[in-house]
């Protein structure tokens, strides 16, 4: 009985001590309504031609594989909550991750990215 316990205890110990996962993937309605809120900074983490092709309202372009990203992203501020959103979920992920790593407190991940957001006829910007 008491080695039972011990591994429970154990069991318990350890995963609550495992190192915490990223789980801020958030569907299209959830990253509209913290836009409506605007307490968020929204970033769009395409190229620049990509941007440019349409967007999301009062986005910023960083792009993720421009050479400067970290220290581009960073200048938001790391206690500022972010929405990161792509093409398809996969940049802005990975970029959640590394602002993470960067220390950032709040950062939430568009799932589908932008072409789920066109799929539900959401409004684009377009530069050109």
């Amino acid at each position: 009985m008491n080695k039972l316990f011990a591994v429970l205890l154990v069991s318990i110990l350890i995963s609550s001590c495992s190192i915490e996962q990223i789980t801020n993937d958030i569907d299209i309605d959830e990253f509209r309504k913290k836009i409506a809120s605007h307490n968020y900074v929204l970033v769009d983490v395409r190229t620049e031609k990509e941007f440019d092709d349409g967007h999301i309202e009062n986005a910023l372009n960083i792009d993720y594989f421009s050479a400067t990203f970290s220290d581009e992203i960073s200048n938001i501020g790391l206690e500022k909550p972010v929405l990161v959103y792509c093409r398809s979920g996969n940049r802005s992920g990975k970029s959640m991750r590394i602002m993470s790593d960067l220390g950032f407190k709040e950062v939430y991940n568009l799932i589908g990215g932008i072409k789920g957001w066109k799929a539900k006829n959401n409004r684009l910007i377009k530069n050109k």
